[in-house]
């Protein structure tokens, strides 16, 4: 009975072995590469960015790259006005400065790029208002470790619901801090960054909110947090280790709250979703899309900003 068996395996095998290679390209789906659109706008911005790039479908034999398209048409209009978008090669974008071409809010804005014989456009709302921050506690937190000590800044705001319109929320905030920085030549050289809160969700709220059941309601912010810089000890070949201060000081926090319209939020959204999907058996969710004819998202969004200096 064993070589029975042994020769049952192996035909089962085989069998599995010749499904897999035996599929005809006629059988598989078809797909054709598709432009890619990104562009998110507001009043606040200082420039107009569009990226453009093109799908790689799968099953395709075409040989498709999801490169950037550098020689499409790209066009944004508000109806009455219409400028086109040069390429930069810089910044890889298409991109122009909004005193030419001002974002304002409550317009409607419509954006087309074409590329060869592929044409998508996309239409999207300015919001009206910009949020307004009610209040905010910063504060710190330090932790020991073994060879130095973690120092956290930590920020909570609120800001009051826009009543009587369906309003997306993200909020968002960045610490401008000062520090030394270990430099062989130079003896305590000083340098400014930018960093960005990362927001505990923990809590049960999240950095995406809408108002939906909730309108004319105080909102608040999950916890949100951000290192200060630090760095090892010194390890030099005659000495033992020394530790080295950083003496960071923070210079500002610009907190943010984005009022966003439906394109924007369901898209930032799902991407997120998507992310935080932990198990590899689960349905991948599905990435928000309003670019008719592609792929990709054209929003809008308008911010309302507060900005702390310490005294």
């Amino acid at each position: 009975m064993k070589p029975i068996s042994f020769v049952l395996v192996l035909v089962a095998l085989t069998s599995c072995e010749t499904l897999v290679n035996d599929i005809p390209m006629s059988r598989l789906p078809k797909a054709t590469s598709k432009l890619v659109v990104h562009s998110f706008i507001s009043p606040q911005n200082d420039r107009i960015n569009v990226a453009v790039t093109q799908s790689a479908p799968l099953f395709s034999g075409t040989g498709v790259k999801e490169d950037i398209i550098k020689t499409a048409m790209v066009r944004i209009s508000d109806g009455s006005n219409e400028i086109v978008l040069p390429y930069d090669p810089g910044s890889q974008l298409y991109s122009v400065d909004q005193s030419r071409f001002p974002i304002v809010a409550a317009k409607t804005y419509s954006l087309h790029v074409s590329g060869g014989t592929r044409e998508v456009r996309a239409n999207c709302t300015v919001p009206p208002n910009a949020p307004v921050n009610k209040s905010y506690v910063i504060d710190t937190t330090t932790k020991s470790l073994f060879t130095h000590q973690d120092t956290s800044l930590t920020l909570k705001m609120t800001w009051q619901d826009i009543p009587n319109d369906t309003n997306y929320y993200r909020v968002r905030a960045v610490a401008e801090i000062e520090y030394n920085v270990p430099d062989p030549g130079v003896k305590g050289k000083r340098i400014r960054n930018q960093f960005d809160f990362s927001w505990d969700v923990a809590s049960g709220r999240s950095e995406w909110q809408s108002d939906r059941n909730l309108d004319g309601s105080l909102f608040s912010s999950p916890t949100g947090k951000v290192f200060m810089p630090t760095f090892s000890p010194i390890q030099t070949q005659d000495t033992a280790p020394k530790p080295f201060y950083s003496k960071c000081q923070l210079i500002s926090v610009t907190m943010m709250v984005y009022n966003s319209d439906v394109n924007y939020f369901k898209y930032h959204r799902s991407l997120q979703q998507r992310m935080d999907t932990e198990n590899p058996f689960t349905e991948p969710s599905v990435i928000h899309n309003n670019i008719e004819g592609g792929l990709g998202c054209f929003g809008a969004y308008n911010i309302g900003k507060l900005v702390y200096k310490p005294d």
